[in-house]
């Protein structure tokens, strides 16, 4: 199988309301999706502690849903955080980071 050579990832910047579930569809170009499964992960910095875990499913061969329960967006710190998201293959024979960005949490006020 012939991997995408991907140099750049994509940038998406986005907003989650802390206590809201979070679902987005996204769609790749270029890319057989079916063939990769996804990760990726919020984190306040680089190096800091992981904040959430995206839950994906693949909606078509180019497009995914990303999403994160309303539980997992109330244990979300207000404020300003980073994300990625990577496909890979079985052992990660193969990675590529296909999105990055900045993450605005907003405050929840009704808990």
């Amino acid at each position: 199988m012939s991997h995408p050579n991907i140099s750049k990832p994509g940038k998406w910047n986005t907003t989650v309301l802390q206590g809201s579930t979070f679902t987005r569809n996204l769609t790749i170009e270029g890319i057989d999706l079916s063939e990769y499964d996804f990760r990726g992960q919020i984190r306040k910095t680089y190096g800091s502690p992981v904040l959430a875990s995206f839950t994906f499913a693949l909606t078509s061969n180019s497009s995914f849903e990303v999403s994160l329960s309303a539980a997992q967006t109330s244990a979300l710190p207000a404020g300003e955080a980073i994300f990625d998201i990577e496909i890979f293959t079985e052992d990660d024979a193969f990675v590529a980071r296909i999105i990055e960005g900045k993450v605005k949490v907003s405050p929840e006020v009704t808990r």
